[in-house]
């Protein structure tokens, strides 16, 4: 009978042996698949608008090109028109300007979003307007002054160029260094805020 032993002693094993090889093998699987998902995971990050209400709305849906002139410029003066901006019906000078300077077409109207509620605070001098809607020039009892709308948007959208865009100085809170030194954020996230606003805007199919 004793060489009979092994084999009685080898089948006694061989369930457990099984169980546990079977037991291994899901928790191998079980572990991968925790690893995938927790490797998807986004981090989360700092929101950019928290100092603001809400984030920028999705106004309808878009039937026209970027790379009109017009469906741009229908897009700010869109945006002009809800925000109540003194800047409405000035979309097409924002994007003819930007596209003569190869600067967004948003950046000059989301810096007179900042600086002035889209020129509905603008400096005056001797009350005479200024139509200075980005706070450009202006520091202390210096005022700088433009003859008009169009001009303000020419002149500031041409120095966004000279001075950042052709230089490689292209994000905002990088412009802010130079444009508004003291600011410690705000502005640059206020200029991205207002950009997207006007970028996420979609004209409406059916108007």
């Amino acid at each position: 009978m004793d060489k009979f032993l092994p084999k009685t002693v080898s089948k006694k094993l061989l369930l457990p042996i099984a169980w546990l090889g079977s037991s291994f093998f899901v928790l191998i699987i079980t572990l991968f698949t925790l690893f995938s998902s927790l490797a998807n995971i986004k981090p989360y990050g700092t929101n950019k608008y928290s100092i603001f209400s809400a984030k920028p709305l999705v106004l309808g849906v878009s039937t026209f090109s970027l790379d009109s002139v017009d469906a741009r410029a229908a897009m700010l003066d869109k945006v002009f028109e809800k925000y109540n901006c003194p800047l409405l019906e000035k979309g097409k000078v924002f994007v003819e300007e930007a596209d003569k300077n190869n600067v967004p077409f948003w950046l000059a109207a989301s810096i007179a979003f900042q600086e002035s509620s889209c020129g509905k605070n603008t400096p005056k001098k001797e009350d005479v307007e200024s139509y200075n809607a980005w706070g450009w020039g202006v520091y202390g009892e210096n005022v700088k002054m433009f003859d008009s709308w169009e001009h303000g948007i020419s002149v500031v959208t041409e120095y966004l160029n000279n001075r950042f865009y052709k230089q490689g100085i292209t994000e905002p809170c990088e412009i802010m260094k130079t444009y508004t030194p003291p600011s410690r954020g705000s502005w640059c996230s206020g200029v991205e805020f207002f950009g997207d606003i006007i970028t996420n805007y979609k004209t409406p199919e059916n108007i």
